[in-house]
């Protein structure tokens, strides 16, 4: 049991630095109405048999400069073909971190197939790249349009 404990907190450690100093590759995945989905491909790390990744959702819709959206770091177990969310992260409008909400002992889900999750877990597990816009940062892809 501590073991688990412990994997699970490096888990969540290794993959939600989120820090502005750290290089990210946002790849852009999917989108709707609503919300662009980016993969944070620089993020991607093994620990323990989990392999992790951040997963952002932005609106496509904003007034110029709001850099509200919420990252959720989801871990997987590549092999067996499930993933769980480990934490969600909330951005402000300034695009500062609003709120965390850590849950490194939440239950795993089986992927479903031709998914969202089922694409980001080919991504985190397979090295699959998406055609999709790329972006710097968050801030990139918000002043760049929003992938318009």
């Amino acid at each position: 049991m501590k073991y688990t404990v412990a994997a699970s907190i490096l888990v969540v450690a290794s993959v939600l630095t989120l820090d502005a100093a750290a290089a990210e590759e946002w790849n852009g995945v999917s989108s709707s109405a609503r919300y662009a989905y980016l993969a944070d491909v620089s993020s991607i790390a093994t620990t323990d048999g989990e392999t992790t990744i951040n997963l952002a959702r932005v609106p496509v819709q904003g007034e110029a400069g709001d850099y509200t959206h919420k990252v959720d770091a989801y871990a997987f177990r590549c092999s067996a073909g499930q993933a769980r969310v480990v934490q969600e992260t909330e951005f402000g409008a300034d695009g500062a971190v609003a709120d965390r909400f850590p849950d490194p002992d939440a239950a795993w889900d089986d992927i479903p197939p031709n998914s969202l999750i089922a694409f980001v877990k080919g991504i985190a597990c397979d090295g699959q790249r998406s055609s999709g816009r790329t972006a710097t940062s968050i801030r990139a892809f918000v002043d760049g349009g929003r992938g318009k």
